[in-house]
């Protein structure tokens, strides 16, 4: 009996063990990557390339490290004003995507009208669309009212996301009925549910959305590189991009100051809104 436990608890820590070395290999092929550009952004340029060819595990950890990389691209270019801007469009992003998308799901799915599946597959079929498709009319659009050079020009197209109704309704649609229909009987109307019954109870869909909207709103590249000409209110990405001036040998240094410096605000929205994250997936989940 006793030996039989022995053996079950030895083969139990085997496939603990074999489970957590498969974790950390996958682990590292996406974490191996990122460590690179942060070491080496506080390298030197010769140093950047003498560790990984041959590759040393140097590669992955500054042995004499310097902030001079991060001190010479402030100076050198606006990214801080940069940060400021990317973190501006992407908060006012977050803020409207949740505002428009919540209260659209909501029609959809609690005001029930006639056609409400029509005009919710119609929302979708918009999100098969490529951004370079868009690309040219949009930038019609927003040349029109003059919003051409502006962060509002960046901000406005990308406010009604498809994505962000598509996965607030399938969380709305898992809430209970009774609960509206109790708040009707005490004489509720639809805001007052809306505020005090829907959204209370989809806390998790509305923080996973919200970090999905930060993604890629601050990860976003090609629409304000075309939208935006004035460096000073250029975004975080664009700058990166454009601190390599043509004709001139990259200062890869700097290039991954400004990657790692890009990279911080997402790890740290990340590490807060991670408890809502899988829960927000489950809820909104697949269902149809």
């Amino acid at each position: 009996m006793i030996s039989t436990r022995l053996e079950e608890t030895l083969r139990h820590g085997i496939g603990w063990v074999i489970s957590g070395l498969i974790v950390l290999a996958i682990g590292g092929v996406f974490l191996l990557p990122y460590l690179w550009v942060a070491a080496s952004s506080f390298k030197s340029q010769f140093d950047i390339f003498s560790d990984i060819s041959p590759l040393q595990w140097s590669a992955f950890l500054p042995t004499k490290p310097t902030t001079a990389n991060y001190f010479s691209l402030m100076q050198r270019r606006p990214i801080l004003g940069a940060l400021l801007n990317s973190a501006a469009v992407s908060l006012c992003q977050v803020v409207l995507t949740l505002m428009l998308c919540s209260m659209a799901a909501y029609a959809l799915t609690r005001i029930g009208f006639r056609g409400a599946n029509v005009v919710f597959v119609l929302i979708l079929v918009t999100f098969l669309l490529p951004i370079e498709a868009l690309m040219v009319p949009l930038y019609q659009v927003v040349s029109g009212f003059g919003l051409q050079d502006t962060l509002v020009g960046v901000l406005i197209p990308w406010i009604a996301s498809p994505f962000g109704l598509f996965q607030l309704r399938q969380a709305f649609e898992e809430l209970p009925k009774e609960l509206e229909d109790a708040a009707r009987i005490d004489g509720a109307g639809h805001v007052r549910i809306f505020l005090s019954i829907i959204l209370p109870n989809v806390k998790a869909p509305l923080a996973t959305l919200a970090l999905v909207t930060f993604l890629f709103s601050w990860n976003s590249f090609l629409w304000p590189l075309v939208i935006v000409q004035s460096p000073k209110r250029q975004l975080i990405q664009v700058a990166i991009a454009q601190s390599v001036s043509p004709g001139e040998f990259p200062n890869w240094g700097e290039t991954f100051a400004g990657a790692t410096l890009a990279t911080v605000p997402l790890l740290l929205l990340f590490l807060f809104l991670q408890k809502y994250f899988v829960r927000g997936m489950v809820m909104s989940g697949i269902k149809g």
